[in-house]
């Protein structure tokens, strides 16, 4: 396991006393993300917000990411069919789904073979400039399942 003082002490060895300098208290917290515009840090900040108030003390809370450019605000869309889904691959050129490893076949068929269709350790890594994920909590099981979607709908007690 990686943690920050184990940089401190190798510092410490290398440099010495007389160099204290240039060995780092603490980490520094970075929040200015070079990769995601800021509809996505939005839509990440929004689900991580759902999280903290659900689980107050599971993680520790930092300050939200911001994005260097702007762009297009993310959707969120609940019980799509797979119709629906068919006419975004034919009118959005280039949209990749996403979706759990172990049914990509099964949304390949739905899309009718359409190509761009990923597991998400295929994509991982990999950018794209529209992604649509799909049933992302489907690979959990039933009882997870509700407690997600009761989370990011906003019907938590």
């Amino acid at each position: 396991d990686f943690q920050f003082k184990d940089i401190r002490t190798v510092g410490f060895h290398l440099f010495g006393e007389e160099r204290r300098d240039l060995i780092p208290s603490k980490p520094k917290k970075v929040n200015l993300n070079f990769r995601s515009h800021s509809g996505i840090l939005h839509v990440a900040s929004a689900v991580l917000e759902c999280l903290f108030s659900a689980f107050p003390h599971s993680v520790d809370q930092m300050i939200s990411d911001q994005a260097l450019f702007q762009g297009p605000r993310p959707s969120l869309l609940y019980k799509v069919r797979a119709e629906s889904l068919y006419e975004v691959s034919q009118k959005v050129e280039g949209v990749v789904f996403i979706t759990h490893d172990d049914n990509v076949s099964c949304l390949r068929r739905l899309l009718q073979q359409y190509p761009l269709v990923f597991g998400i350790r295929e994509a991982k890594g990999l950018e794209f400039q529209s992604v649509v994920i799909v049933d992302f909590f489907g690979g959990l099981p039933k009882m997870y399942q509700k407690a997600w979607r009761d989370l990011l709908l906003g019907r938590t007690n």
